[in-house]
């Protein structure tokens, strides 16, 4: 399937690991040229080295976005979006850092690139969200909730964009396992919590960063045009409950 999306231009935050890093190789490899950023300038640069000789272009920033001047100046150098990935997560129990790096780092984000992406005849907005935003989650209440009001958030954007052509939805992935990642600690500091986990996915496994990155880069493309407003999960079957 031709996703049309040679030519296109993509902002990605926190585009260097996980599935950031998926999303942004996954555009790149379909003749998108993205945009990425990570706070890490180590990361940025290898990125970058794996991603040459691919069919579309990768540059990468080093750029906080819960800093204001470092994402005002990430986004002023920006000539056409047409598509925004808002990525970045602290994957934290911590209030503060949850509500800080997600909740305004996303907000924060978005109203600076809309401008930009109200001018394009493509412009899509895709969130990465979490089922974790549909149940109870003890112990990280705070990354729950905070994912929660941004699927809200983007529900009530993309209702108020649709009429200025610009496509919002939401993927929210299951349980990924990344080298180094959250479930990669747990399987090495808490290998009875991990197990558990594995036996509660129905395919006995977990998700990988490119699946999730496959329905992202899909929901963002001009293949997907007529999807807006939508909340898709990718967690292999792992939530039984409605979601609305």
């Amino acid at each position: 399937m031709d996703l049309k999306l040679e030519g296109l231009n993509a902002v990605v935050t926190g585009g260097t690991l996980g599935i950031g890093a998926a999303v942004v190789a996954t555009l790149v490899e379909n003749g998108c040229n993205v945009r990425f950023c990570s706070r890490s300038g180590a990361h940025v640069e290898e990125m970058q080295a794996a991603l040459r000789g691919k069919p579309g272009r990768a540059v990468g920033a080093v750029v906080d976005v819960t800093d204001a001047k470092q994402l005002s100046a990430w986004v002023g150098s920006m000539d056409a979006v047409d598509i925004l990935v808002p990525n970045v997560s602290a994957l934290s129990a911590d209030w503060s850092a949850s509500i800080d790096t997600d909740l305004y780092g996303t907000i924060h984000t978005v109203e600076a690139i809309l401008p930009l992406l109200e001018k394009s005849k493509h412009a899509a907005i895709t969130y990465i969200g979490s089922k974790a935003s549909s149940f109870a989650t003890p112990g990280f209440e705070a990354y729950g909730a905070v994912k929660s009001a941004l699927t809200h958030y983007m529900k009530s954007l993309g209702a108020a964009q649709i009429s200025k052509g610009v496509r919002v939805n939401v993927v929210s992935p299951g349980d990924t396992y990344v080298e180094g990642g959250f479930w990669w600690k747990m399987q090495r500091d808490m290998p009875q919590v991990y197990e558990a986990t594995l036996k509660g996915n129905p395919l006995g496994r977990l998700c990988t960063p490119e699946e999730v990155a496959r329905v992202v880069v899909f929901l963002s493309s001009p293949a997907a045009s007529f999807v807006a407003g939508a909340n898709l999960l990718v967690d292999g079957g792992a939530t039984s409950h409605i979601h609305g």
